[in-house]
Order: structure tokens, then C-alpha cells, then sequence
């Protein structure tokens, strides 16, 4: 045998091998069965989001949000920004609408779990909790529902001082969809979405919406104090009106 060829059948053994890229669907579905195990839990994010999106001429709308939720079928949001202060209050029985800088509230019967209730929102009314994805019982399926393809894009850090000291190590996914492409970002150790960026691309200008999740508690303690809204001094009740009534209305 040739010194060369006995060289390369010893070497051929011991090259490294390539391990194979983690399943971007796998960890999204990680995600999903953590945040749906917890039964009561609370998260905080700063959300960012482009005026195209909303049909305003406007530069992007910066908003604070706090959310409580407690299975099945309660949820408490709160979102603070230059537009004011929307809280949204679902206890099981209802769901309560309060708009601080009018100082308007609506309540709608919706005796449902938070599944049935965002999807009723939705249908009904035209829009839906901020965030609201993440307090259904199975995020994977509503996230997956847009997107036909998930892809693991690597790893980085949210967060921390210099170099990313101190922060949460993530892995990258892409999600793409015939609406929208996003990226969301999710802590390789408890499984948590720790930042999301959606580019909406059937709008002319693609618009985004950015997330950046903070100071998650997936063990929080709640009381029905937390899910009871009471009107503040002045507050006018009005009627939330349906997408149907409004349509209605502008066509006379």
C-alpha cells in the first residue's frame, strides 16, 4: 500500500463531522409547551410599531405593555405610550375596553376561554389584545398559521452590557409567510420568545412591528382584583361598535 493512501485511511476516521443545523420548528414548538404549561403568568415588553401599519402618516409608535394572564379564561393587559393608556380586562364573564386619554370604557359580554375570546375579537371587532398570541394554549399553532416555513438562523444575545455580558443567549428563527416574514428570538435555556421583528410585506412601504420581551414569570400570583376593572372618576361608558356597524355606518 502507497504511504500516501495509508496516510489518508488514517486520517479520513478522525476529521470532524458536521453537526447537523437544531430544527427551527422544534424550538418554536419548545416555546409554545413552555408558555402554555404555565397557568398563571405575567411578561412586560416594549413594543415599537411602524405608522404604516395602522394607516397613520406617522413615524413609529413607541408603547409600553404589561400582561397578567391566568388560565383559562382570564387576561389583563395594559399599554402605556404618547397615545395615552388602553387597558384590556377579560375575567371569564366579560371583556372591558378603557381608553384613559378620553377616559372612555366599553364592556362586551364574552363569557369564553382566552382562545375562543381573541378569536371573537378578531372576528367581530377587528382587533385583538397587543401580544395576544402568546396567552393562547397553543402559540405554536397561531404563530405557525401564517408562516410556511421556519428556519434556525443561529445564535445571539439580547441584552447585557458590553459584548452581550449579561444577557440572554437565543436562538435565531426565521418565519416566513405570504403576508409577512419575521424573526423571532428565543432564550436557548427557559425557551421564551425574548425578541420579535415582523415585516408586513403586502404594504407598500413594509412596515415592522418590533417586540423586545422583558422580566417574564411564568409562577406570578393573581387575584380577581387583578382581572376587575373599576371606572375611574368621569369615565363615560360607551358601546364598542362591531366591524359590521361600522361598515354599515360609512356606507350611508
Amino acid at each position: 500500500m502507497r504511504p500516501l493512501l495509508l496516510l489518508g485511511l488514517l486520517v479520513v476516521p478522525f476529521l470532524p463531522i458536521q453537526a447537523a443545523s437544531p430544527s427551527g420548528d422544534q424550538i418554536l414548538r419548545q416555546m409554545s409547551d413552555t408558555l402554555a404549561a404555565a397557568k398563571t403568568f405575567r411578561f412586560s415588553a416594549t413594543r415599537e410599531i411602524d405608522g404604516a401599519l395602522l394607516g397613520l402618516d406617522s413615524g413609529p409608535l413607541k408603547a409600553r405593555v404589561a400582561i397578567l394572564v391566568q388560565r383559562p379564561d382570564r387576561f389583563a393587559a395594559v399599554a402605556e405610550g404618547k397615545g395615552g393608556r388602553r387597558e384590556f380586562i377579560a375575567d371569564g364573564r366579560a371583556l372591558t375596553l378603557f381608553e384613559a386619554r378620553p377616559n372612555f370604557y366599553s364592556v362586551v359580554p364574552m363569557p369564553a376561554t382566552l382562545d375562543l375570546l381573541i378569536a371573537r375579537l378578531d372576528e367581530k371587532f377587528g382587533f385583538t389584545p397587543p401580544l395576544a398570541e402568546f396567552a393562547l394554549s397553543n402559540p405554536y399553532r397561531e404563530l405557525r398559521k401564517d408562516a410556511t416555513t421556519v428556519t434556525w438562523l443561529g445564535r445571539a444575545t439580547v441584552g447585557g452590557g458590553f459584548l452581550g455580558i449579561g444577557g440572554v443567549l437565543c436562538d435565531r428563527l426565521s418565519l416566513q409567510g405570504p403576508h409577512a416574514d419575521a424573526e423571532l428570538w428565543i432564550g436557548v435555556k427557559d425557551h421564551l420568545p425574548r425578541k420579535l421583528v415582523a415585516t408586513f410585506k403586502t404594504f407598500a412601504e413594509k412596515p415592522r412591528l418590533r417586540v423586545t420581551f422583558h422580566h417574564w414569570d411564568l409562577a406570578a400570583k393573581a387575584t380577581p382584583a387583578d382581572f376587575t376593572f373599576t371606572p375611574p372618576k368621569g369615565a363615560m361608558k360607551i358601546e364598542m361598535w362591531s366591524v359590521e356597524k361600522m361598515r354599515s355606518a360609512t356606507t350611508r
